[in-house]
């Protein structure tokens, strides 16, 4: 498999970066833009030259997915560990010694978590992907992160052929007032709890179906519980 041209061009200036000195470039690139398959190049890399990854990520159902990705990309997967940022950082002592680490959403690794595993493992280099190079607190990345690698636009993906047009739409139908956050994200608990009372979640059961309308659509939900039901609720409309 290979990279479109600006997704090569991203992995050569995170190379470049790390020739230059910095240790833990972040690439920038919106939701389909193809990180995965990005990181997925780099990883392929790295273990075709005999040495080890550790890739983080933040969620259990992201492990069989980028699992799957690295398989068909070739990536070698003895030398590639995959798993989630709670589990590493209870088993560092445990954990083989990466020739780098990769960073999945990494907007989230300001959290003590990823650090302590950035920490135990101060020499080794680091890459992260992310398309919101931001916390949801306002702050930066600069603690983890020493350079920003800046991909191309979503509105250059889609003129040039690599992103489908879309509409966006976002019902305002929940109370989100004194949700808490964790990560910076809202605790998952509370938000499927808000998102799915039966009145709130009628509504935007309504809101969705005229939106679709016969329309192919994504609809982003808050939790898995929260996804089953509004795929559950769609389906006895529709079969």
């Amino acid at each position: 498999m290979q990279l479109r041209p600006y997704q090569n061009d991203l992995v050569e200036q995170v190379r470049q970066a790390w020739r230059e000195g910095y240790k833990a470039p972040c690439i920038v690139l919106g939701c389909g833009g193809g990180k995965s398959c990005i990181v997925a190049e780099i990883a392929r890399r790295t273990t075709w030259n005999g040495k080890r990854v550790l890739f983080l990520v933040h969620r259990r159902e992201l492990v069989d997915q980028i699992f799957r990705t690295f398989v068909r990309w070739g990536v070698l997967m003895d030398l590639c560990q995959i798993g989630m940022v709670q589990t590493f950082t209870r088993r560092l002592k445990k954990l083989p010694k990466p020739a780098l680490i990769i960073t999945d959403e990494n907007h989230h690794s300001l959290a003590q978590s990823y650090k302590r595993i950035y920490e135990y493992f101060s020499d080794v280099p680091r890459v992260g992907v992310t398309a919101t190079p931001i916390r949801l607190n306002g702050d930066g990345l600069g603690d983890v992160n020493d350079k920003l690698i800046v991909g191309v636009s979503t509105k250059w993906l889609i003129e040039h052929n690599c992103l489908a047009p879309y509409d966006y739409y976002a019902p305002s139908v929940a109370d989100l007032t004194g949700l808490h956050t964790k990560m910076g994200e809202y605790v998952a608990s509370e938000i499927e709890k808000a998102m799915t009372k039966n009145t709130v979640f009628g509504d935007v059961i309504k809101y969705y179906r005229q939106l679709a309308d016969g329309k192919k659509a994504v609809c982003y939900c808050s939790t898995v519980k929260h996804s089953m039901a509004t795929a559950q609720a769609f389906g006895e409309e529709y079969i």
